[in-house]
């Protein structure tokens, strides 16, 4: 009985010092990477490097033995004071090799679009509800530029399909302009102050105008905005520092979620790059 106790406690021991030794692994290849990704960094006059973020670590489907890091890189700007830039990204490793992606031989696809991070059930908040029953069982999360041609289309879709099926689907609205878009931020600044300002459909009625705004002045677009929407909101109004939190709020959730584009879809927390997986959901209800 003792050398059966004996050997069942150094097959323990073993073990745990076999995780230990796994996890001191781990974590010197999450310093290889830091460190990798912090020396790819190109000196640059308008930045300065300040630190490299793992957001999220799990192993390849695709291919045995490497692993997926899905990384932040934040920097500071060096013309603007105490302003930022993220930046997001995948990298892919087996602990001696770093590669940027892995291309399909048979479709020529990228993998790293096999991989995306969860939303949090933090994002399904009332402040965000744009249509639906909030409690309803499915959740729809859309991040969307008002400019965006694709999100013109998109988003007044997904609200009608919503509205018809309040019970089956809560659908979270974000704002999330493009730097393509240099009109965009002062639109989703007036779209905030009106929603604050007891316009709760707001969101609605700048879709169903389509907006094509080639301006870059604030005030030329707040004008735009106000003649179209038969609103007088000024330029001291909409740059309120409650106003830009909530845009930096959205913007810090998607950078969270390592958000390139737009419009980009949640279902249930998934990622859904198709965004068309809800109307299964449709399809089921009847």
């Amino acid at each position: 009985m003792r050398s059966l106790m004996l050997k069942l406690l150094t097959t323990i021991i073993a073990l745990s010092n076999l995780s230990l030794f796994a996890a001191d692994i781990n974590a010197d290849l999450d310093q290889k990477v830091t460190a990798f990704l912090q020396k790819a960094i190109a000196p640059n006059e308008s930045y300065t490097f300040e630190k490299v973020v793992i957001l999220k670590k799990e192993e390849m489907k695709d291919v045995a033995g490497w692993m997926v890091y899905f990384v932040r890189i934040d920097l500071k700007l060096t013309k603007q004071e105490g302003k930022k830039l993220s930046v997001n990204d995948i990298v892919f490793t087996n602990g001696k090799i770093l590669s940027k992606d892995f291309a399909d031989l048979n479709s020529g696809r990228s993998l790293k679009g096999s991989y995306s991070l969860d939303m949090e059930a933090s994002a399904y908040n009332k402040e965000h509800l744009l249509a639906g029953n909030f409690n309803a069982p499915h959740k729809i999360v859309v991040f969307s530029d008002p400019l965006c041609p694709f999100c013109m289309d998109f988003v007044p879709e997904v609200i009608a399909d919503v509205q018809k099926n309040p019970e089956t689907f809560a659908l979270f609205y974000y704002h999330f302009p493009l730097n393509i878009h240099p009109a965009a931020p002062t639109l989703v600044k007036a779209m905030l102050f009106a929603e604050e300002q007891g316009d709760k459909e707001i969101v609605k009625k700048v879709y169903k105008e389509f907006f094509d705004i080639k301006e870059s002045d604030e005030k030329v677009i707040l004008d735009i905005f106000n003649k179209a929407l038969n609103k007088n909101f000024t330029v001291e109004q909409i740059n309120h520092s409650n106003i830009l939190k909530q845009m930096n709020n959205d913007q810090e959730l998607a950078n969270n979620l390592m958000v390139n584009g737009t419009p980009t879809i949640y279902l249930d927390g998934k990622k859904d790059d198709t965004k068309r997986l809800y109307r299964k959901f449709i399809k089921e209800s009847k």
